[in-house]
C-alpha cells in the first residue's frame, strides 16, 4: 500500500497535469501607426514625435502605443486627435494582472519633455491625473553598472572609438592614421550617445547586411557592453533596410558628437579623399 507521501506526490502530479498553461502572447508586428515599448526597448518611436507635432499644429492624426508587460501581455494606448480634441483610450483587457478594462477620456494636448537623463511624453488636461504620464524613457547612464562601446566606421573600418579601452583612431585618408590612447567623452557626451542608442533600440535584434556592390564604401561595426550583456552589429552604407538606416543614422549622430569633442578637434585634419 502506498504511504501518504508517495500518494500525495502522485495526486499533485495528476492535478498539475490537468491544469492548462497558456503561453505568453506572440509579439505582434507593429503597423506604421504603432509605437512599441518593451521594457525600455523602443520601435517606431519617431511616429509618436510626429503625432506630437501634428497635435501642436492642429492637424488630425491618430497613433497607438503598445506596451508589453514583463509577462508578455499587451496594453494598448490609443491616441486620436480630431483637430481640437485629443481622445485617449487605455485598453488593459489583454493584461492578466491589470484592471482588465477599456477606459476612454478626453485630454487637451500632448507634450514631449526632454532632459539629459530622460524623455517624457505627457498628456495635459486629462480629467484623471494618473493618465497624464504616457511614456517615460530613461537614458541615465549612471543607473547602469557598466556601459561602453566600440565603433569602427569608414572605408576599411579605419576610424575607431573605443570607450572601454579609451582609444580613438582617426583615418586621415592618405594612408595614415592618428591615435589617441587616453580618449574619453565628457559625461554629457556619453549620456547623449546612450540616449541615441536607446532611441535606436540597440538591444533589439537587427537584420543588417555588410555586403556592398560599390568599389569604395563605408562599413560599420558596433559593439556595445551594457552591464553583463554584449551586442555586436556589422553593416555597410549599402544596407538601405529600415534597420540599416536606423543604425547608420545612429553612427552619424555619434560621429557628430565626436567632432564636437575637444580632443578630436585637436587632431590633424583629413589629408586625402576616397572620392
Amino acid at each position: 500500500m502506498l504511504n501518504r507521501t508517495v500518494l500525495f506526490l502522485l495526486i499533485c502530479l495528476l492535478l498539475s497535469g490537468c491544469q492548462s498553461t497558456s503561453a505568453p502572447p506572440t509579439k505582434v508586428k507593429p503597423g506604421k501607426n504603432d509605437v512599441v515599448e518593451t521594457h525600455g526597448g523602443l520601435e517606431n518611436f519617431q511616429r509618436l514625435d510626429q503625432f506630437v507635432k501634428h497635435v501642436q499644429n492642429n492637424k488630425k492624426d491618430k497613433v497607438r502605443l503598445i506596451r508589453y508587460t514583463i509577462e508578455g501581455d499587451r496594453i494598448f494606448h490609443d491616441l486620436a486627435y480630431d483637430g481640437s480634441n485629443l481622445k485617449f483610450t487605455l485598453d488593459t483587457t489583454g493584461d492578466k494582472f491589470g484592471q482588465g478594462e477599456v477606459t476612454t477620456t478626453t485630454c487637451e494636448s500632448i507634450q514631449k519633455q526632454e532632459s539629459e537623463t530622460e524623455t517624457k511624453y505627457m498628456l495635459t488636461g486629462c480629467p484623471q491625473q494618473d493618465m497624464n504620464e504616457l511614456l517615460v524613457i530613461s537614458h541615465d547612464v549612471d543607473k547602469e553598472d557598466f556601459f561602453a562601446f566600440e565603433l569602427k566606421y569608414g572605408v576599411g573600418l579605419k576610424n575607431a572609438i573605443n570607450t572601454k579601452d579609451q582609444k580613438l583612431i582617426k583615418d586621415l585618408q592618405n594612408g595614415e592614421t592618428v591615435q589617441v590612447s587616453d580618449f574619453q567623452f565628457t559625461k554629457q557626451e556619453i549620456n547623449q550617445i546612450y540616449k541615441l542608442m536607446i532611441l535606436s533600440n540597440y538591444l533589439n535584434e537587427k537584420k543588417l547586411f555588410a555586403e556592398c556592390n560599390k568599389k569604395t564604401y563605408e562599413s560599420y561595426e558596433l559593439k556595445v557592453w551594457i552591464n553583463s550583456a554584449e551586442r555586436q552589429y556589422n553593416w555597410s552604407e549599402c544596407d538601405k533596410s529600415k534597420d540599416g538606416e536606423v543604425m547608420t543614422r545612429l553612427v552619424q549622430d555619434i560621429v557628430a558628437i565626436l567632432k564636437n569633442n575637444h580632443t578630436y578637434q585637436s587632431l590633424p585634419e583629413v589629408k586625402g579623399s576616397f572620392e
